[in-house]
C-alpha cells in the first residue's frame, strides 16, 4: 500500500441531513414547533468514512450522489475532511439523498430518508473500484444502499482477505452467502432483533432488552453465518459474541446531547481499530470510546471525534 496509515474502505450512502430540535416527538396528526433547524451532511456511509479519517485512517469512500448542489457540497466536505472520494459516482438522473432528523429534549432521534442517488449505486459501480477495496485493511458497509452493491463489496473484500464489517442499518434480511463473508456484524439491540426475527423484551439495555436476551439474539445471528457479532447497547456498552465466548465491553458515562451519530462514530472507530490490528476486545473498546464522545455534541459531523480525544478517553478507567 502507498500509505502507512490503516486503510478503511467504506461502501455506502451520502444524505443531506435536515435536522430539527423539538421539545417532544409529535403524535400522528400533531404539529410541534421546533426550537432550532440545521442543514448538514449525513448518510451512514459518509459519516463513517469521515469518522475513520478523523481517527487517522486513510479513508476511501465508494458511493453515488446526484449532480446537484447537495452533491457539490458533499465533494467539498470530503476534500476538507481528507476522505478519498475519487470512487464516488455522480448521477444526472437522481437527486442526492436527503435525511430528515428530529431530535427531542432528551437527545433521542427519529429519522426518515429519501435515498435518491443512493438507490442507483450498482454492483458494477462497486466492482469498478475493486482496487480500493482489495488493498484496504478493512471494509465497512451499511444497508442504506441496495443488496447487490453490498454483495459486490463484501465478496470483493472477502476474496482479497480484507476484514469485513457490516453495520446492518437500517436492518433488513441479508442472504446467507453474504452474511457468511462478514467478519463483524454490528447491530444495535433493535436491529439485532429485527435481523434475528424476534420480538423485543424488557430489561436493562438501551432499548429495554436484557443482557442475557441480547446474548441469545447475538448467538442467533452467529447461526446465520457471521464471524462475530458486536451488539451495541447504548449507555450499557457492547457485547462481543463469537463462537469462542462473550466479551462485555463497557462505555464511559457522558452527558448526552444528541445520539444521532453515535452508531456511525462507533462503527468508524471499530473499523479503524481493526485495520490497525487491535484485538477484538480492544477494537470494540475503541469503538465505544468513539461512540461515547459523539453523543456529547449536537449534530453528527461536529460530534465525530478526533483521534487525540479518543486516545485520551481510552487512557481513563471505565
Amino acid at each position: 500500500m502507498a500509505s502507512t496509515d490503516p486503510v478503511v474502505a467504506v461502501v455506502g450512502s451520502y444524505n443531506v441531513g435536515l435536522t430539527m430540535q423539538v421539545p417532544a416527538f409529535p403524535a400522528p396528526g400533531e404539529t410541534v414547533v421546533g426550537r432550532a433547524f440545521a442543514e448538514g451532511p449525513g448518510g451512514k456511509g459518509s459519516n463513517q468514512a469521515i469518522a475513520a479519517a478523523r481517527l487517522g485512517a486513510e479513508s476511501r469512500f465508494v458511493g453515488r450522489i446526484g449532480a446537484d448542489r447537495y452533491g457539490d457540497d458533499a465533494v467539498a466536505l470530503w476534500e476538507a475532511e481528507g476522505v478519498d472520494a475519487k470512487a464516488m459516482s455522480r448521477d444526472d438522473s437522481a437527486h442526492t439523498g436527503v435525511g430528515f432528523v428530529i431530535v427531542d429534549a432528551d437527545g433521542e432521534n427519529e429519522i426518515t430518508v429519501a435515498p435518491g442517488a443512493n438507490d442507483r449505486l450498482s454492483a458494477t459501480d462497486v466492482r469498478e473500484e475493486t482496487a480500493a477495496i482489495e488493498t484496504a485493511d478493512c471494509l465497512l458497509v451499511q444497508l442504506e444502499i441496495g443488496e447487490e452493491p453490498v454483495r459486490a463489496a463484501v465478496e470483493t473484500a472477502a476474496e482479497a482477505g480484507t476484514t469485513v464489517v457490516c453495520n446492518p442499518a437500517p436492518a433488513r434480511a441479508l442472504p446467507a452467502d453474504v452474511l457468511a463473508r462478514v467478519d463483524y456484524l454490528t447491530p444495535n439491540e433493535h436491529e439485532a432483533r429485527t435481523l434475528a426475527g424476534v420480538d423485543g423484551g424488557g430489561g436493562d439495555g438501551a432499548d429495554g432488552a436484557t443482557e442475557s436476551g441480547d446474548e441469545a439474539v447475538a448467538r442467533d445471528l452467529l447461526d446465520l453465518g457471521v464471524g462475530a457479532v458486536v451488539l451495541t447497547r447504548g449507555g450499557a456498552g457492547a457485547l462481543l459474541v463469537a463462537d469462542d465466548g462473550v466479551e462485555r465491553v463497557g462505555t464511559p458515562s457522558v452527558d448526552v446531547v444528541d445520539t444521532t451519530g453515535a452508531g456511525d462514530a462507533f462503527n468508524g472507530a471499530l473499523a479503524v481499530a481493526l485495520a490497525e490490528g487491535l484485538d477484538d476486545r480492544a477494537a470494540v473498546r475503541f469503538g465505544c470510546a468513539g461512540g461515547a464522545l459523539a453523543v456529547t455534541a449536537s449534530e453528527v459531523i461536529p460530534g465525530l471525534p478526533e483521534r487525540d480525544a479518543v486516545d485520551d478517553l481510552l487512557a481513563e478507567s471505565w
